[in-house]
């Protein structure tokens, strides 16, 4: 399976490696409009296969090259810092040359890179963003530190539009096999709190675009959080929000209906208004 990585920046080489060390992926190719830098990120990268155990064939090119199974938009030069109109003009560009690859938005723009490849004829199971992966992973951790547990005893659903307008189903909340009525209303205000005020680094954010990549091309299974388009799900029509999706065979199998209480309901709804609103 070959993968291009748009961006060689710090987000598109950490991804590049991890994806290089799951030994999932036969080619891994760093795009970047400084050819050099890609070529030579992708040399440091192949140098070091000896040393780590990998194999993977890393590659540095201008451009992607044909027959990639995914694309994934980490952290090219053409979106940094720029606004929600750049990134979709950006994403518009790009459609044509996707092919039959699967577009992955790993970095910032998420909703955007997903909604524009909907709206300009991109299968909508074709398309997602990882990052909610990554909050989630960042709110476990918070919330493990609250409750004194390893983030490994906590497990959640997050859906909306994180960080600011995050939902967490109570239904789906579990900590050391406790109940969610079990776990202190004031710990789950704190841990998302210190979310909202957090930025994720790049390598929370490759290790979430690696784990949906893994999750796209095993068999249908797992469900994580990503952005994805809904089309009724949840009660939300024609806009990227988080939501928790199964995922296999090298697409987006379905949107989970994640249950909520009423007052979750109106958060996932806000979130919602929020993100029309912002586009």
């Amino acid at each position: 399976m070959r993968v291009a990585i748009l961006g060689a920046g710090d987000l598109g080489a950490t991804l590049a490696r991890r994806l290089a060390e799951s030994g999932r992926f036969r080619e891994v190719v760093l795009v970047d409009a400084d050819e050099s830098r890609a070529r030579g990120k992708a040399l440091d990268l192949a140098e070091s296969g000896p040393v780590e155990g990998y194999d993977t064939r890393l590659l540095g090119a201008a451009q992607p090259p044909e027959g990639c199974a995914a694309l994934v938009a980490a952290d090219p030069a053409e979106l940094s810092g720029r606004s929600s109109a750049d990134a979709a003009a950006w994403t518009r560009a790009l459609v044509p040359r996707l092919g039959s690859s699967f577009l992955l938005a790993a970095g910032e723009h998420g909703p955007t890179i997903v909604e524009t490849a909907v709206s300009a004829g991109v299968p909508r199971d074709r398309v997602l963003g990882s990052a909610p992966l990554a909050w989630a992973s960042a709110l476990r951790r918070r919330l493990a530190a609250e409750l004194e547990l390893a983030p490994s005893a906590v497990d959640l659903a997050l859906l909306g539009l994180p960080p600011e307008h995050l939902v967490v189903p109570g239904r789906s909340l579990h900590a050391a096999g406790l109940p969610a009525d079990a776990i202190p209303a004031a710990a789950l205000r704190r841990a998302r709190e210190a979310v909202r005020r957090r930025t994720l680094g790049p390598v929370a954010l490759a290790a979430a675009a690696s784990r949906v990549l893994v999750a796209l091309q095993g068999p249908p299974g797992p469900v994580l959080p990503v952005w994805a388009w809904l089309d009724g799900e949840q009660r939300a029509r024609g806009v990227a929000l988080a939501v928790m999706a199964r995922l296999g065979g090298e697409r987006l199998q379905s949107v989970s209906e994640t249950p909520l209480e009423p007052v979750e309901r109106v958060a996932f709804e806000n979130a919602a208004q929020k993100r029309e609103e912002g586009r």
